[in-house]
């Protein structure tokens, strides 16, 4: 990955389910997702999904289910085993949240938590090619450009030194450490790939992330976000 400012980005990975993962879960039909919405009181076409509200219910379609389960929507589904294993390794940067499973197979209920990333890798660098293009000064619509040099996402000085960390707006992938794969290496973690390469140049029109509170703690997102006005 080279170095930036000094910095060695050959440390950081990707934590990612991986293109050929047999186990993607998808969201429970029977239970009922809430959501906050969201009104734009001058675009109509602003109207969206913000927050989820309710705790999220998913079905696994593998049996037995690995240790890490993510949904074809990128949220990411923890088993105790592997919430042990990370907080006796002593990981940073993560929280977790109520979720609820079960098998498709069998309708067995699998105890799970959903994993938040709090650790923070900053707004993305504009030489990765991703800048903010639009904000609603009404609903505070964000829209940023496409992703052009993955290799300039990590910046040294925006890092916090957390083990998990988020690089804005790219919420949905999870850097993470050396230190991470070490311990998933050594723990033989199932259902989650440490990739070395970051993410490839979109081919879109960019990214419409929403806010940092739709992916992080409410404490968490405050404090990183507000100034940012990103919250």
């Amino acid at each position: 990955m080279g170095r930036l400012g000094g910095f060695d980005l050959d440390p950081f990975l990707l934590f990612t389910d991986g293109a050929q993962n047999p186990c993607i879960a998808d969201t429970d039909p029977d239970a009922v997702i809430e959501y906050q919405m969201i009104n734009c009181s001058m675009f109509p076409g602003h109207r969206r999904d913000g927050r989820r509200v309710s705790d999220l219910s998913i079905v696994i379609p593998c049996d037995p289910p690995p240790d890490v389960i993510f949904t074809w929507m990128s949220e990411c589904i923890v088993q105790e085993r592997a919430l042990r294993i990370f907080k006796e390794a002593g990981l940073t940067g993560f929280a977790t949240r109520p979720a609820n499973a079960r098998l498709k197979s069998n309708g067995k209920s699998v105890a799970v938590r959903e994993l938040l990333v709090t650790g923070w890798g900053g707004i993305a660098p504009a030489d990765s090619g991703v800048k903010e293009v639009g904000r609603c000064a009404y609903c505070g619509h964000l829209r940023y450009s496409e992703l052009e040099e993955p290799r300039d996402l990590v910046s040294a000085k925006n890092w916090d030194g957390s083990d998990f960390f988020m690089i804005w707006p790219l919420p949905r992938f999870r850097f993470v450490t050396a230190r991470v794969g070490e311990v998933c290496k050594e723990s033989g973690l199932t259902g989650v790939l440490l990739e070395r390469n970051f993410p490839a140049p979109q081919i879109s029109s960019g990214f419409s992330p929403g806010r940092l509170s739709y992916y992080m703690p409410p404490e968490r997102a405050h404090a990183l976000g507000d100034a940012l006005q990103i919250y």
